[in-house]
């Protein structure tokens, strides 16, 4: 069936056939592209590097209000656009999030020769029983941490420590969940400046004992949500320490955009970097039925969601000299409608605990944990 719209001046556009769409997408982009959707209902569209829409569903048609061949910019936000643009020339598939006739849903970025595939899914609705069993999983984190203080004043410090880290471990595996299962809650829109960003990180890693250099090429100011930015950039330094040998040596740095409308924000080291394999999977390694603890785990994709409720993008790239380096670009003021966008996820913070204290306890030794 076709959707036949009438245009202003009067003429009609027909889209082309949903099965015409599908036909000539090659069986591996299909299959990615059906991961767990029904296929032929689904808003979906082909574009190209210059953002204009080869071929669509008819499903897109209908969202899009558009039923031909057109620019992406004239219905996307420029914000958005960018991040397509961003997706295809890292090769990166992302996900973020926009806001359509007043809904929002999730565009998934699936990069192409030359171009990219748009897949929009609605919003996860809120679920309940994840966010119980984060709660269950948040006090019990508390209780120990409380049990390991009281450890430390009997003299029990080693002990003390080993408690206290699983208790930061349990505290991150429940924010990771809840953040990935779609389980969210609202966020905390304020204006932050990337300089007192990169400055309070490397505050909280020296606490325990990490550290870090920090260049901040020019002072921005940003609207972000400053407890997951924090979060995020810490499971990027986490990430670093893991993978980047006992010796890796880490740099922050805040660049703002070419295009003077954004920011990133770079986590830098000098480890032994990342193969190609690895850059390909690592966000959607943890999906896989034959997933195996201490593999790939939630910290990247985690990292990488925070960026896409700022309208922003999470890419790695080889450094010149080796090593590995993450950039997270992040729009200054991201759309109106991203704003209201409900994400019912908070991190959890128990009293004296950081973010640095929960991101870094899947990367240090147990020790790194006395009481300060």
């Amino acid at each position: 069936m076709k959707i036949v719209e009438d245009m202003p001046s009067g003429g009609r556009i027909e889209p082309p056939e949903t099965d015409a769409f599908f036909d000539m997408l090659p069986p591996e982009l299909f299959a990615a592209v059906c991961r767990g959707v029904d296929a032929d209902m689904h808003p979906m569209a082909l574009v190209s590097g210059e953002l204009m829409v080869l071929r669509q569903t008819d499903a897109c048609a209908g969202l899009l209000q558009e039923g031909a061949f057109y620019s992406l910019e004239s219905v996307l936000q420029p914000s958005v656009c960018d991040s397509v643009r961003r997706s295809i020339q890292s090769r990166t598939e992302h996900t973020i999030a926009v806001m359509l006739a007043g809904q929002p849903w999730q565009m998934r970025i699936v990069p192409t020769d030359g171009g990219a595939l748009l897949v929009f899914l609605r919003e996860l609705s809120h679920q309940a029983g994840v966010s119980m069993a984060a709660a269950r999983l948040r006090e019990s984190a508390s209780h120990l941490l409380l049990q390991a203080d009281g450890l430390a004043l009997g003299g029990m410090e080693e002990d003390a420590c080993v408690l206290r880290r699983e208790a930061l471990r349990i505290l991150r595996q429940a924010n990771h969940a809840q953040m990935l299962s779609g389980a969210p809650e609202p966020m905390q829109w304020e204006l932050c400046s990337t300089g007192e960003l990169l400055h309070l990180a490397a505050d909280q890693l020296a606490r325990r004992g990490v550290k870090v250099s920090v260049q901040v090429s020019e002072e921005v100011s940003l609207r972000a949500d400053r407890g997951l930015q924090l979060s995020a950039l810490m499971t990027l330094v986490s990430n670093s320490l893991r993978y980047g040998g006992e010796k890796v040596r880490i740099a922050l740095r805040a660049d703002r955009l070419e295009d003077g409308d954004g920011v990133v924000f770079c986590v830098d080291d000098s480890g032994a970097g990342l193969s190609d394999e690895a850059l390909m999977h690592m966000n959607n390694t943890w999906r896989r039925p034959d997933a195996e603890p201490g593999g790939w785990g939630l910290g990247i994709p985690y990292a990488r969601r925070i960026a896409e409720l700022h309208g922003g993008v999470l890419v790695f790239v080889h450094l010149p000299d080796g090593g590995c380096g993450a950039r997270l670009s992040l729009p200054l003021h991201p759309e109106d409608g991203l704003l209201g966008t409900e994400t019912d996820y908070r991190m959890g913070l128990a009293s004296g605990v950081s973010s640095a204290d929960i991101e870094l306890s899947d990367a240090l030794e147990a020790d790194a944990y006395r009481l300060l």
